[in-house]
């Protein structure tokens, strides 16, 4: 169920991800062939900015979906409806100030990114023209992680598609027909970031979403810790834009305008490369932060695992890819082979391609600390990730090798990553890793021990009625009360059975319900999870009829007999929590 889920999940965050970059792209390749090579150098240093927009993006995405996830495995509906209406409202207002300073104050900004006198004009337009984009490009990316958590990933394609046509048409039309240059190419992205927004927002405006925007439900004490859980992500983005600063400016001293622009292509091209890898870790984060707050110990185990074993396959084909493409991926922005910088362009394109595999497992390990809440330690990532590892190895090799030398600071820096999660493992766990559960970062106190956890899947009536008798003989052996040990059997027999007979004959797909009994703080927990079409038994067991009282009869019967049921539906996941007080009874 978990790889399912997985594999569910992937494929949206990846063209999240790789959307901007496919923008960047067509920005580039338009400025390059229909303005002039030095307009893709201009994009370059805005790409700076690119990246401070994504540091405070993701401080609200990175927060929230680590937050929310917590709050969403725990239960509670109400805290995860006011943190995404205290999100969407905080998304505005950065947009607001953003939006106004790209208005106000285009030629100090142009200044501080590093324009040179001759660049500053278009630098300033380019400016002017991401203005009017700011505040829909903020808000929709908070808009697609809350319709995955909402399983509604179909409407987050749809905008994506949308987002990348209207860019490519809009670039050619403002720039090649209407001529209006950088400004052109800055407002095409900018009104294709409204079409996206209009394209994600109505689903919460229909009634049927999960989660409900309103000013009244915000609880301003989560303000900080929001903000706090999503700096650890975020600052990894800022020290990329100071980073990709400090490379230009390198660049401009040991090689030029062909290594600016060099990079510049670069900047617009790796987003799209790396973002299987950062799908992959952004899918880690959002099933970690779920299955940390149900405190599943297996779960994590799956989510890992899966990641570890696809997530490496998946890089090496990127890595492959990558590599035989580096050639017509330099001639979208350098068509003329001879020259200096088509040559350096590729070289960067082909070491940068290579270094994948270690991407990846840079950011499993990255987001899944990020989400148990190692909060100090990837603190300290980001910085040697984003700006350390890279800068001085390329302060140094710059002066010895120009160009070259910035390129192959970027794999120094990864292995010097790597070195450091690998020391943190053995610092946290007091030894050299030898298992996965090392590699998992728990504390001892996480979960419950394997003697007070039982977990089993259900695939058949059969199967059903065998685990009914399991959870009794689990309830017995740990000396519950008789009345805790026939009603967690009957609730599970006829939750587990309703999903069998009826969910999953839903549809033509393969499913299956995972049942996990946890005896924990004087309760005894009952978690039903199953990849079913949406179902609240809840809703159900309050559709009472007198012309037939025996409807919905069992789905009633269990919820009289639990202390207390909640159900939500968590990244497509019908997860349905029952518990029994097992004292004074």
């Amino acid at each position: 169920m978990f790889k399912r889920l997985f594999y569910k999940l992937l494929p949206v965050q990846i063209l999240i991800i790789a959307m901007g970059s496919i923008n960047s792209i067509v920005d580039g390749a338009v400025a390059g062939r229909f303005i002039d090579a030095e307009s893709v150098g201009v994009i370059g240093l805005y790409y700076t900015m690119i990246n401070v927009l994504a540091a405070v993006s993701s401080v609200l995405l990175g927060g929230s979906s680590i937050l929310c996830g917590k709050y969403m495995g725990r239960g509670d509906l109400k805290k995860t409806e006011s943190l995404f209406s205290l999100n969407l409202t905080v998304a505005f207002l950065v947009g607001v100030i953003l939006s106004a300073i790209s208005f106000l104050i285009p030629g100090p900004l142009a200044n501080a990114l590093g324009a040179s006198p001759s660049l500053k004009e278009a630098l300033v337009s380019y400016i002017r023209g991401y203005g009017f984009g700011i505040i829909p490009m903020m808000i929709a990316q908070q808009v697609a992680m809350f319709l995955q958590l909402e399983r509604k990933s179909a409407i987050g394609y749809t905008g994506i598609v949308a987002m990348i046509i209207s860019n490519i048409v809009l670039d050619i039309v403002l720039v090649k027909v209407f001529r209006m240059g950088p400004f052109g190419l800055a407002l095409a992205t900018s009104l294709s970031s409204w079409i996206y927004l209009l394209i994600l927002i109505p689903y919460y405006f229909t009634g049927k979403a999960q989660l409900k925007f309103s000013l009244s439900k915000i609880d301003i004490s989560q303000l900080l810790p929001l903000l706090k859980t999503g700096f650890p992500g975020a600052a990894l983005v800022f020290y990329l834009a100071v980073r990709a600063l400090a490379l230009n400016i390198i660049l401009l001293k040991y090689a030029g305008s062909d290594g600016l622009s060099a990079q510049g292509a670069f900047g617009m091209v790796s987003g799209l490369e790396v973002a299987v890898c950062l799908g992959v870790g952004s899918v880690v984060r959002m099933m970690s932060s779920v299955l940390i707050g149900e405190e599943d110990r297996d779960g994590l185990r799956a989510v890992m695992k899966t990641a570890l074993s696809k997530g490496m396959i998946l890089s090496v084909v990127v890595a492959a890819v990558s590599a035989i493409l580096s050639g017509p991926l330099t001639s979208i922005f350098f068509a003329d082979k001879s020259t200096h910088v088509y040559v350096i362009t590729k070289q960067l394109f082909l070491i940068y391609a290579l270094c994948m595999p270690l991407i990846m497992l840079i950011q499993i390990f990255n987001n899944y600390l990020h989400a148990s809440g190692h909060n100090l330690f990837v603190n300290l990532l980001s910085f040697l990730d984003g700006f350390l590892a890279v800068v001085v190895p390329a302060l140094i090799l710059a002066r010895l090798l120009g160009a070259f030398g910035v390129w192959i600071s970027h794999p120094t820096g990864l292995l010097i990553i790597l070195i450091a999660i690998f020391v943190y493992t053995c610092l946290f766990n007091r030894h050299f890793p030898s298992c996965l559960d090392d590699w998992l970062f728990l504390r001892k106190d996480f979960g419950v021990s394997d003697d007070d956890r039982l977990e089993l899947v259900v695939e058949s009536m059969d199967a059903a009625l065998s685990t009914s008798e399991k959870v009794q003989d689990f309830c017995t052996r740990h000396a519950l009360p008789q009345k805790t040990c026939v009603f967690a059997a009957l609730s599970i027999e006829e939750m587990a059975g309703n999903v069998v007979r009826h969910g999953f004959s839903a549809d033509s797909k393969e499913h299956q319900v995972i049942v996990s009994v946890v005896l924990k703080n004087d309760s005894l927990l009952l978690r039903i999870k199953d990849d079913c079409i949406p179902f609240d038994p809840k809703d159900r067991a309050s559709q009472f009829s007198d012309e037939n009282p025996e409807k919905n009869i069992g789905i009633r019967l269990v919820m009289n007999l639990a202390h207390d049921v909640t159900y939500q539906n968590l990244l497509g996941l019908n997860v349905l929590t029952i518990r029994f007080p097992v004292l004074n009874q």
